[in-house]
C-alpha cells in the first residue's frame, strides 16, 4: 500500500490481517451544544488512544461527492464541511491522527456522502415525500409546512425541511448531489463500461450531466427552476470528485476510500415501470460513480481498498414501490457484478456496509419486512434485511446506530421508533452477527438518550469480541471534553447529579437543566474555551473533569467552580 505503512502492516499481522472488521464512523464536522465543530478534537482524542480502542476501522465523515483536493495541496479547505478556522482547514490534524490510528492497527478510511450530502431538498419533497399521495410516512412535513400542498413548499421553508428538519438549523447550502462530471475522462470511461453491461437489464443509460451542482435546473415534469444543490468548484476547476478522494486518500495515507451513497430522490424521479417501479437508472447511476472511484485507485493508489453504504433493503430482490433503494446491490451485482466483486473480493475489497438501522414498525405505510408484525422489531428487520443480502451472493457488515434512531422523527412518531437497547444488541450479535464477519457503528459519539440503550463502546466491546477476539477489546472510546456537550444520560453523565435522568436525553432539555441546576464546571481546554487559570488551560487535562478539578483546586488563585457549590457535584468520569 505504502512504504511506510507496509512496515506497520508486518509488524501488526494479527489486526490488519484479519478477516472480519469492526468499524465505526465518526461525523468529523459534528457540532456541540454551542454550535462550535469539535469532530477533529474528537479525532484527536481517538488518534490519542488509537491503542486501545475497541475496532479495526475508522471511517471520517463526510466529504463532499462535489469535493475538489489538487494532489499535494495538503489542504481541505475544498472537500466539504468547515472543521477548522486554520488555513488548511483540518489537513495536519486529519493527517497525524491517521499516522497514529493507522500505526496502532487501525484502518482508516475517507467518506464520501452522507444523507445531507445527498439530498436534493426539491426533487425529494415533491418525488419521494411527496410522490406517493398522502398516505405516506412524511407526508406530515408538507402538511406542516405546505398545508398539504407540494406546491407551497418552497425555497424559503427549504421544500417543507424535508432534508432535515428545522430545528437542526441548516441552510440549503449544506446539501448537494452525486453529480455526473462530463468532462471527465474516468467519468466517460465509467459511463462506458456501465453501457456495456446494462444490456442484462433490458434498459439503457440516461445520463443527467446537465444537472449540475451550484447551476439551475427545471424539472422537466413541473417546468420549475430550482439551484442544484452542492459546489460548482469542480466544473470551474475541471476536476473530477471522484478521482479528487482517492488524491486526498492518497496524501493522507489512508486505507481506503468509502462512498455513502443514498439519494432516494433520483431513484423516486427516474424510476420506470408504472408500479411496482424500476430504480435502473440509479443502479447505472451508482455503479458509475462506483467504477469510476475504482479506476482511480488502480491508476493513483492501487492498494486503496474500496468500501460502500448500503441501504437496509439494499440486497432485497422483489417489488419496489418507492421511497428508497430497494434492490440497488441487489440488481448491481446482477447486470454489473465486477464492480460489487471489486467492493467484496480481492487486494482493494473493502466490503459493503449494510445501514441495518433508521427503521420502523410502524405497519400503517408497511415498514416491517413482511405483513406479519413478529417481523417488525429490531432484531428481526436486521436479520431478515442480511439474509437477504447472503441471498443475493452479496457479503455485507451489520449496522449498529447508537441509541435512539434518526427515522422516524423523534418527535412526530416517537413510538415506532426502534432504537438499539443493550436486549437487541445481545438479540442481532447472537442471532444475526454470527453469520457475518464484519459489523460497524453509526455513530461514535452519537447521545445515549436513555440507560437501557447501548453505547457506542458497549456495541464496539461486544463486537470485537465476537469477531476479533484481542486485547483491546477490552478498551473504550474517550470521553469527550467538558467543553464538547452536556451529557444528562445516566449511563456516561457528565452534568451534576441533579440532571443525569434518562428522561434529559434531549440535548435542549439536558443544556436547560444544566443551566439552571448545575453551576458552571472548570474547563481546563486551551484558550479560548478555558475559564481557569492558564497554568491549568491544557488539552490533556480538558479529557477528565476530575483532573481539571483538581488542577484548578490546586494552581489557581481562586477555588474551584464547583466546590464552591456542593450542590452541583459531578459524578466521576469513568
Amino acid at each position: 500500500m505504502r512504504g511506510l505503512i507496509a512496515l506497520v502492516l508486518l509488524s501488526l499481522p494479527c489486526i490488519f490481517a484479519a478477516t472480519g472488521n469492526v468499524g465505526a464512523y465518526l461525523m468529523l464536522s459534528r457540532k456541540n451544544s454551542s454550535g462550535k465543530v469539535v469532530g477533529l478534537d474528537e479525532l484527536t482524542a481517538l488518534a490519542d488512544h488509537a491503542s486501545s480502542l475497541p475496532i479495526t476501522r475508522l471511517y471520517l465523515a463526510f466529504f463532499s461527492p462535489t469535493m475538489v483536493y489538487v494532489p499535494n495541496s495538503h489542504t481541505l479547505s475544498t472537500v466539504g464541511p468547515r472543521l477548522s478556522t486554520a488555513a488548511d482547514n483540518g489537513y495536519s490534524v486529519v493527517n497525524a491522527s491517521i499516522q497514529a490510528l493507522q500505526k496502532a492497527g487501525i484502518q482508516v478510511f475517507l467518506s464520501m456522502g452522507g444523507w445531507n450530502y445527498n439530498c436534493y431538498p426539491y426533487f425529494y419533497m415533491r418525488y419521494s415525500v411527496g410522490g406517493y399521495g398522502v398516505s405516506t410516512p412524511n407526508f406530515w412535513k408538507i402538511q406542516q409546512y405546505g398545508g398539504g400542498s407540494v406546491d407551497n413548499c418552497v425555497e424559503s421553508n427549504q421544500f417543507c425541511y424535508v432534508c432535515e428538519p428545522e430545528s437542526e438549523g441548516t441552510s440549503l447550502d449544506d446539501f448537494s448531489i452525486f453529480p455526473e462530471p462530463g468532462h471527465s475522462s474516468t467519468w466517460q470511461q465509467a459511463k462506458d463500461w456501465v453501457a456495456s453491461g446494462a444490456s442484462a437489464s433490458g434498459a439503457a443509460p440516461i445520463w443527467n450531466e446537465d444537472m449540475i451542482p451550484g447551476s439551475m435546473y427545471t424539472d422537466p415534469k413541473t417546468g420549475i427552476s430550482t439551484k442544484v444543490p452542492g459546489s460548482s468548484l469542480y466544473v470551474t476547476q475541471n476536476r473530477d470528485p471522484y478521482q479528487d478522494i482517492v488524491h486526498l486518500a492518497k496524501d493522507l495515507d489512508a486505507y481506503g476510500v468509502d462512498i455513502d451513497y443514498e439519494e432516494f430522490w433520483h431513484a423516486d424521479f427516474f424510476k420506470t415501470g408504472a408500479g411496482p417501479w424500476n430504480l435502473t437508472q440509479t443502479v447505472f447511476k451508482w455503479s458509475a460513480i462506483a467504477y469510476d472511484v475504482a479506476t482511480n485507485i488502480k491508476a493513483i493508489q492501487p492498494s486503496l481498498r474500496l468500501s460502500t453504504a448500503g441501504g437496509a433493503v439494499g440486497g432485497w430482490q422483489g417489488n419496489w414501490w418507492g421511497g428508497n433503494l430497494k434492490g440497488l446491490w441487489y440488481y448491481a451485482k446482477l447486470w454489473m457484478p465486477f464492480i460489487i466483486d471489486f467492493l467484496t473480493k480481492g487486494d482493494n475489497a473493502g466490503g459493503i456496509n449494510a445501514m441495518t438501522y433508521d427503521l420502523s414498525d410502524n405497519t400503517q405505510f408497511h415498514e416491517c419486512p413482511t405483513d406479519d408484525p413478529s417481523s417488525c422489531p429490531l432484531d428481526k428487520q436486521v436479520e431478515f434485511y442480511m439474509n437477504a443480502y447472503s441471498a443475493s451472493g452479496i457479503a455485507a457488515a451489520v449496522g449498529y446506530e447508537i441509541s435512539t434512531p434518526a427515522y422516524p422523527d423523534k418527535t412526530h412518531d416517537p413510538t415506532h421508533q426502534l432504537p438499539l437497547t443493550t436486549q437487541m444488541l445481545s438479540s442481532i450479535v447472537s442471532t444475526t452477527q454470527t453469520k457475518h464477519d464484519s459489523g460497524f457503528i453509526w455513530e461514535i459519539y452519537k447521545s445515549v438518550d436513555s440507560s437501557t440503550h447501548a453505547s457506542a463502546t458497549q456495541v464496539a466491546q461486544t463486537l470485537c469480541k465476537k469477531l476479533i477476539g484481542t486485547s483491546r477489546c477490552s478498551g473504550s472510546f474517550p470521553k469527550l471534553s467538558a467543553t464538547t456537550r452536556n451529557v444528562c444520560s445516566p449511563e456516561n453523565c457528565n452534568a451534576c447529579e441533579a440532571c443525569c435522568k434518562g428522561y434529559m436525553g434531549a440535548q435542549t432539555v439536558c443544556d436547560e437543566c444544566v443551566a439552571t441546576e448545575c453551576q458552571t464546571r472548570n474547563v481546563c481546554s486551551e484558550a479560548p474555551d478555558c475559564n481557569v487559570c492558564p497554568t491549568c488551560c491544557k488539552s490533556y487535562l480538558s479529557r477528565s473533569q476530575s483532573a481539571c478539578d483538581e488542577c484548578a483546586s490546586e494552581e489557581c488563585a481562586v477555588p474551584s467552580l464547583l466546590s464552591a457549590n456542593p450542590r452541583s457535584k459531578l459524578r466521576p468520569s469513568k
